[in-house]
């Protein structure tokens, strides 16, 4: 009983100077006596001895349960064999004097064991409540970054979505300017249209030496008929 009791003890009168500590350097701060650098630098000390604390607890808490287990188990046999000599001495199989010496022994054993089960069990709920007040003063501040982390993907989705628009613009200002290449096919088929009036016009030209032949062989035709009447006269 007196070791987990004088580790128990330990624990909490340190726990609460660290605790004192900690309210002294936080009434500096919001009072102005010291400057931020100076509170992170005594704040880290104090953090660091309240995870300490916290890991003494914890194993402590360990051996508690532990020593809790052990008493149960400790309580159980000491009422089997108080039971046992209950029969035995109600059975005349113990003479009066042996039977008193060991019923007095194992109730004496067994209110101890009982009152050391009861201590331990108190100790153990304290400290149980001392560890889980520590984990959600904790906690918060661990919290922070995960809000941080929860709004950095809304960041991100905003980017996303910049991105997809971007890519749009582009798109669409690609797609405007395809159009322009079928222009070069166009300027083709004009200038090759203006080919095509400018050959046809060569062709009259020919059409006309053949028209002149014509007429120079009805004038010739003329020319001869004219003859012909000529010799008939």
């Amino acid at each position: 009983m007196i070791s987990w009791k004088h580790s128990f003890d330990k624990i909490n009168e340190e726990f609460e100077i660290v605790k004192k500590k900690k309210q002294a350097l936080d009434s500096l701060l919001s009072s102005g006596r010291i400057s931020q650098s100076t509170y992170d630098l005594f704040n880290k000390e104090i953090e660091n001895a309240i995870a300490e604390i916290e890991r003494q607890q914890t194993a402590l808490l360990e051996r508690m349960n532990s020593k809790v287990e052990g008493l149960k188990q400790q309580i159980k046999t000491l009422e089997i064999l108080l039971a046992n000599f209950e029969i035995q001495h109600v059975m005349g199989e113990i003479n009066e004097e042996e039977y008193r010496r060991e019923v007095d022994l194992l109730s004496a054993g067994l209110e101890n064991a009982r009152q050391e089960l009861a201590a331990i069990q108190e100790a153990v709920n304290q400290l149980s409540s001392a560890v889980e007040t520590e984990a959600e003063t904790v906690q918060p501040e661990a919290e922070q970054p995960s809000e941080e982390a929860a709004v950095q993907p809304e960041i991100e989705v905003s980017e996303e979505e910049t991105s997809v628009i971007e890519s749009e613009e582009i798109s669409e200002e690609t797609v405007q300017e395809v159009p322009q290449e079928p222009s070069v096919e166009v300027a083709e088929v004009e200038s090759i249209q203006n080919q095509q009036e400018q050959e046809q016009p060569q062709e009259v030209p020919s059409e006309t030496p053949s028209q002149s032949v014509e007429e120079q062989q009805e004038q010739q035709m003329e020319e001869v008929e004219a003859e012909e009447e000529k010799n008939e006269e």
